[in-house]
């Protein structure tokens, strides 16, 4: 029998040589250290992109806080002469810095060592700042022990203050004398409580009182003034207006309005969280009203101020020409505007060296005349 050569049996199947092997060992391992690297970098890359977009939304948070405050500030419902903002309470207007419209906007400049964090490490001092004096207690508050901790401010920042009558307040219902209780026209929008700090006011004068008693009848009502011997009490014969001069009118008792006294106070401290290498993140704090203070942004490192001086006012134009720290600030300079620089950071280290990235932001904001 004869066969053809088509018809031979196939060679029998071989395995891979050593050298193949290793070639593709070889292969395998450049390639998986390619994908290694690739996805290490684009991780590095998404972190650093993800704090930079952090820092940038940090720092637009506390410039939209900073400036929405300053633009209310010294606001008491109408524009009352200077001299004619009166205080009805026992305590002298810098022992009230939680309720002093006298003065909308203050700012305390870091002049320490950069170690302290005292009273007297900033320029003007802080004698009078609502701070915390022990866990229950604190100074020149009125609610205990919602103050300030001065051992957690960061030095070397600045300490930013804003005062305002919340908006919107509610209108007096009839023609309100000197020695009378304030009566307001019922707001679902506005209400009033005990211990609230008001200020009753016209585009002539203003007066701060406290409530000490809400009554609300017909669509009315009675802000009470009991007065007291504490410093934050209603004074014993203090009327609404020294030169005895109504709020409102006859014809129209509603040409005044009454609303809460709003203090806020913008400080850097160290915040509650911690971030990804076990070290606390700095944040911008609020102290607001008379309520203590919360954390408002995480991630901000630094806080300062400046403040814009038109010098030559008569010139017809609007501008500041020169910018200096409140404590430089003179009682006639005419302020136009406020410069606030915010350093923000990542939270969270993102650079190569293992540091967290910041970057520093400038917003200046007009404001009223201080």
């Amino acid at each position: 029998m004869k066969f053809h050569r088509n018809n031979r049996l196939p060679p029998k199947p071989r395995g891979f040589s050593l050298v193949e092997l290793i070639l593709a060992l070889g292969l395998g391992v450049i390639v998986s250290a390619g994908i290694v690297q690739l996805f290490i970098g684009n991780n590095k890359t998404y972190n650093l992109l993800n704090g930079q977009s952090r820092l940038q939304e940090s720092a637009r948070y506390a410039l939209d806080f900073i400036s929405r405050s300053a633009r209310t500030a010294g606001y008491l419902g109408c524009d009352p002469e200077n001299d004619k903002i009166y205080n009805t309470l026992n305590g002298d207007w810098n022992e009230l810095f939680e309720f002093d419209i006298s003065t909308p906007i203050q700012a305390f400049d870091y002049t320490g060592n950069g170690t302290g964090t005292g009273t007297n490490d900033w320029t003007p001092a802080l004698t009078n700042l609502p701070r915390k004096t022990g866990s229950n207690s604190s100074d020149n508050t009125f609610i205990n022990g919602t103050g300030i901790d001065l051992t957690e401010v960061i030095p070397n920042t600045d300490i930013l203050v804003f005062r305002h009558v919340e908006i919107p307040g509610s209108r007096i219902a009839t023609l309100i004398q000197p020695g009378d209780d304030p009566v307001v026209l019922d707001d679902p929008n506005v209400t009033f409580g005990v211990d609230d700090f008001a200020v009753i006011n016209n585009c002539e004068q203003a007066a701060l009182f406290r409530v000490t008693g809400v009554a609300s009848a017909g669509g009315e009502t009675t802000l009470s003034r009991g007065t007291g011997a504490g410093v934050f009490q209603n004074a014993i014969g203090m009327t609404l207006s020294q030169e005895g001069i109504p709020y409102g009118s006859a014809i129209n008792g509603q040409g005044s309005n009454v609303g809460r006294v709003v203090t806020d106070i913008y400080y850097v401290a160290n915040g509650a969280g911690i971030n990804n290498r076990g070290s606390t993140p700095r944040s911008l704090w609020l102290r607001s009203g008379t309520n203590a203070p919360v954390e408002l942004v995480e991630g901000v490192r630094d806080l300062q101020v400046l403040f814009g001086v038109d010098t030559t006012p008569n010139d017809n134009i609007r501008a500041p020409n020169r910018y200096l720290n409140f404590d430089a600030l003179n009682p006639t300079d005419v302020v136009r505007s406020m410069r606030v620089t915010i350093t923000a950071s990542s939270v969270n280290a993102v650079t190569d060296d293992g540091s967290v990235a910041t970057r520093t932001f400038s917003q200046t904001v007009s404001i009223r005349n201080s």
